[in-house]
């Protein structure tokens, strides 16, 4: 569904609308701005505005333009400002770093209120990771059982992080890392990263050493057991797992080794 006149209108944006590749295939972008339909709560725009950074010498972020008339969101669209650069798939050592930036950049913002809000699958499966749902998961689904049973205490701090940056970092000589399509998680930091690792072996080809390398600390194992959790539960919420099966297996076996061994 392309944005309606009225909608490019009321954010200013100029030109024809042209539907861009990736993500959820919703996205248009015109002129200077990327619009799509809106797919989070109204809060957690308003959230972004009140506090994200206006700016920083180490990360660029794409947050919510608003309307002319103020409005971050009008006829059910969202409107982001285009940022230069583009993903390169490789770069998993530099994003992990940006996790810790973007997290950074979050220092002393309290937990945000729409989290508890949030039903979506990605939410839901976030919480399953934790322990903080109380889902009953069959035998049969694979991978999860095995992975929840791996699950051991995590001492670490929660901050705002970003669930999604594998293919959300954006690259541009001479200027730093762009971070689009927000998706806020009050976690450790170091699970984010985990997130990368899984999605770099799973879908970028990244060899299975990478969960080792790119957090060599005590301990990573097991945000690697989340991260592994909350991707295949994601699967599994959406009905798409049977698809997607395969894919983990290998991570998921070299995981679980390594939480057994308590890395």
């Amino acid at each position: 569904m392309q944005p309606p006149r009225e909608v490019l209108a009321a954010f200013g944006a100029v030109g024809p609308a042209v539907k861009l590749d990736g993500g959820r295939g919703a996205a248009w972008r015109a002129g200077d701005l990327v619009l799509k339909p809106i797919d989070v709560l109204p809060a957690e725009l308003a959230w972004l505005q009140r506090h994200a950074p206006a700016g920083s010498d180490d990360l660029r972020l794409s947050l919510p333009a608003r309307s002319r008339t103020g409005e971050l969101v009008v006829g059910g669209w969202t409107a982001f400002p285009v940022l230069q650069g583009e993903h390169v798939a490789g770069r998993w050592a530099q994003i992990a770093g940006v996790a810790h930036c973007f997290a950074q950049s979050f220092d002393g913002a309290e937990r945000p209120p729409f989290l508890d809000e949030r039903t979506h699958a990605w939410a839901r499966a976030d919480r399953l990771a934790w322990g903080e749902d109380s889902v009953e998961v069959p035998d049969d689904v694979p991978h999860l059982p095995a992975l929840l049973a791996a699950r051991r205490g995590v001492d670490e701090p929660s901050t705002i992080v970003h669930g999604d940056l594998t293919g959300n970092v954006l690259f541009a000589d001479g200027l730093p890392p762009a971070v689009i399509d927000l998706t806020l998680y009050w976690r450790p930091v170091r699970y984010s990263v985990a997130i990368v690792a899984v999605d770099a072996v799973c879908f970028e080809g990244a060899p299975l050493s990478l969960l080792e390398t790119i957090d060599p600390g005590e301990g990573f194992a097991q945000h690697l057991v989340r991260a592994l959790v909350f991707r295949i539960a994601t699967d599994w919420f959406n009905g798409l797992l049977t698809d997607t099966d395969e894919v983990y297996a290998a991570t998921v076996e070299r995981v679980l080794d390594l939480a057994s061994q308590g890395r």
